[in-house]
């Protein structure tokens, strides 16, 4: 990093003034800003013409005047129009955030014999029994999706083998609920309040797929039991890919600070729209958080409390990209574009359409393929059922395989094309 003196070289300082008779055209200059500045000051800051108690006069009657601190009407008038803006929001959205407990109790409750040395030590090879296993909770934050219904969405692994769900909205009010459906793959999940409802207010989604990176929002759930809060930040990118959290979701990431317990809360827009479910954060970042899209979070809601579950078109196989180290093990040209089959499910469509390890897939219903995602997402925007058309490279030879998808199995925590 350069740094730039600020030391005054007595030199220059004698040069200036040498050329003083020059200083008039910048002196007048000086004077046509500071007459435009105060012009615009006033223009765009009307209040302070309203504080100025005593005309203009001369300096020296005012040298001793402390100058008057800005009115709580010019502070307005500066701050309102965008803390008004978060406020309404915050308050619009409240009723439609909620706060979610989930209680687990475990099964059977013999409790677990240790078999360890220690024990044996102190009671011989009869064993002791340890206490039963204790009921647990947990908290986590949900969005009314349907007030009529009471359907609200949250995340998947906030109520994942929960026994008890108990749901407090932001008037105190709480409510029993039963999990509807739940789809490992986006980790998302949809609950409902059992009746009496009362008065409820759904939460409107917007488009993510007009959000923008820079765009300000608002992360709203309960962190950490602190029901209803409220933090602000800025979409950091869209479309963030995290392997490690979730394939299957294009995550919207942002730096609004997210906690344990925002799970399954309201990622909002300066409309007043969710354009997100606050999901996970980055243990080892600093206000590095990720939520599902809006437009995902719809699809996979709809289907749930259709079905139960999301059903999605698979067809069987693992594949992996065409790495040079690949592409040398097949002896393929080093041009060579797709995807390589790295194993084959048993009686899946795959199998039975006589795909083999070591094919490489280049292009499937005419669209070329370059990595295991596009390749999925074509089987899953052809949906179950259909027949699919591939062309695949084995032994240097391209030949043309054909294969239905199915359905692939609602419990499967990963996805597979």
């Amino acid at each position: 990093m350069t740094f730039e003196s600020t030391n005054v070289q007595t030199s220059n300082v004698l040069n200036f003034r040498q050329r003083r008779p020059s200083a008039l055209p910048l002196t007048l200059s000086f004077i046509a800003v500071m007459l435009a500045g105060t012009s615009l000051a006033f223009q765009f800051f009307p209040h302070l013409l309203s504080s100025l108690k005593e005309p203009f006069s001369p300096m020296e009657n005012h040298a001793s005047t402390a100058v008057p601190a800005p009115s709580r009407e010019t502070r307005q008038a500066i701050n309102s129009p965008f803390s008004s803006v978060l406020a309404d929001i915050s308050e619009s959205l409240a009723p439609s955030v909620v706060n979610i407990e989930v209680r687990i109790r475990p099964q059977g409750g013999q409790g677990i014999t240790a078999e360890d040395e220690l024990f044996r030590y102190f009671f011989g090879n009869q064993g002791f029994p340890f206490p039963a296993p204790q009921e647990q909770g947990g908290q986590g934050s949900g969005v009314i999706y349907n007030a009529q219904k009471g359907y609200i969405i949250t995340n998947n692994h906030v109520v994942q083998g929960a026994t008890d769900l108990q749901v407090r909205l932001n008037n105190g009010k709480v409510y029993n609920a039963k999990l509807v459906g739940n789809d490992p793959l986006t980790d998302l999940a949809v609950i409902q309040l059992k009746s009496p409802l009362g008065k409820l207010k759904a939460a409107k989604l917007g488009n993510s797929a007009q959000l923008r990176t820079g765009d300000w929002v608002l992360a709203m759930g309960s962190p950490l039991g602190f029901d209803h809060s409220v933090t602000l930040g800025i979409v950091s990118a869209m479309a963030r890919r995290v392997p490690d959290l979730n394939e299957e979701v294009p995550f919207v990431q942002t730096d609004a600070a997210i906690n344990p317990g925002n799970s399954g809360g309201a990622l909002v827009d300066l409309y007043g729209e969710v354009i997100g479910i606050n999901t996970a954060i980055l243990r080892n970042g600093q206000n590095i958080g990720f939520a599902i899209p809006s437009n995902t979070v719809k699809q996979v809601a709809d289907e749930l409390i259709t079905h139960g579950q999301v059903k999605r078109a698979y067809v069987g196989v693992m594949l992996s990209e065409l790495t040079p180290d690949i592409i040398e093990q097949l002896d393929l040209f080093p041009a060579v574009k797709g995807v390589v089959v790295g194993q084959v499910v048993p009686n899946s469509p795959a199998s039975k359409a006589g795909l083999q390890l070591g094919d490489v897939i280049q292009s499937v219903q005419g669209v070329d393929v370059l990595t295991p995602k596009a390749f999925q997402d074509v089987v899953r925007k052809e949906g179950i059922g259909k027949t699919l058309r591939l062309e695949v490279l084995r032994q240097k030879k391209r030949i043309k395989v054909s294969l239905k998808s199915e359905a692939m199995n609602p419990q499967a925590f990963q996805a597979m094309p």
